[in-house]
């Protein structure tokens, strides 16, 4: 009398050659064997002199490499997504179609990193400063600080302009004015202050800078501002139209991509990939 196993055993052995005619009709890239182990199909790919299809998840912060990457890759059914907002696209060489889909696993991903210049200017917008600070900041991008401009309208070399802030004071002056009269007194008091030479204050600023890698030189127009609401005077930088001057570059590394695959078989679509 046979016991379990061995039932068994009949059973999962008499089902292997109908398996095997079914494999040997399937497209597969990888090549399969049915195996007597609960017939438990097995890869062979890793035993095999060269694999069976492309696989690799290539990523870059060059713009220059990206699109040569896309050159080398590129074959029908191939595309790029881009995400201009982000400042990222993304290649899938082997999406396939919609009536021959790919595996999804050769792709190329760019994502761009600001230049230490765009990213320096970025984290002072709007940010109130101490003078050694806002004074060491021109100090430190003084070869970007292509224009400075003072309250007076005179023209400042970076290093004048840093001293300028440096030496920042703050006049306070009170003035009292009181009126008496039949039906009752009235005081206003009004608090007056300022920075003493405001004329060689710095006003305005421009900043160049090629605000990521592989993207043209933006010229960045920067408003000065002086606080003189405490003992000791704080400074502001601010970007003048900073939304637009995203907007643009945005536009660019747009235009960019998309004119890089022109000729390429490789389509491209704005958006991305979730």
């Amino acid at each position: 009398m046979m016991d379990k196993s061995a039932i068994q055993h009949i059973q999962d052995t008499a089902a292997i050659p109908e398996l095997i005619a079914h494999i040997s009709d399937l497209p597969v890239l990888s090549p399969l064997v049915a195996a007597p182990e609960s017939v438990t199909l097995h890869d062979l790919e890793k035993h095999m002199p060269l694999a069976s299809r492309f696989r690799l998840n290539y990523a870059t912060t060059s713009m220059a490499d990206f699109i040569e990457y896309n050159t080398l890759h590129d074959l029908e059914g191939a595309t790029c997504f881009v995400d201009a907002e982000a400042m990222r696209a993304e290649s899938i060489f082997d999406l396939g179609t919609v009536a021959e889909p790919g595996h999804k696993e050769n792709r190329g991903l760019l994502e761009l990193k600001e230049l230490a210049a765009y990213a320096a200017i970025r984290q002072v917008n709007g940010v109130a400063m101490g003078q050694k600070k806002a004074a060491e900041f021109i100090e430190d991008w003084a070869d970007n600080c292509t224009s400075i401009v003072a309250k007076g309208g005179d023209h400042m070399e970076p290093m004048a302009a840093a001293a300028a802030l440096c030496d920042l004071t703050i006049a306070a002056a009170r003035e009292v004015n009181s009126i008496v009269d039949d039906f009752g007194a009235s005081m206003s008091a009004m608090e007056r202050i300022e920075a003493k030479n405001q004329d060689a204050i710095p006003a305005t600023m421009i900043f160049t800078t090629a605000p990521y890698s592989g993207l043209a030189l933006r010229v960045i127009a920067v408003r000065i501002g002086l606080l003189t609401t405490e003992d000791k005077p704080k400074i502001v930088l601010r970007i003048l139209r900073l939304e637009q001057l995203q907007e643009d570059i945005a536009g660019e590394f747009k235009d960019e991509i998309l004119n890089s695959t022109e000729d390429l078989e490789l389509k491209t679509f704005i958006g991305e990939v979730r």
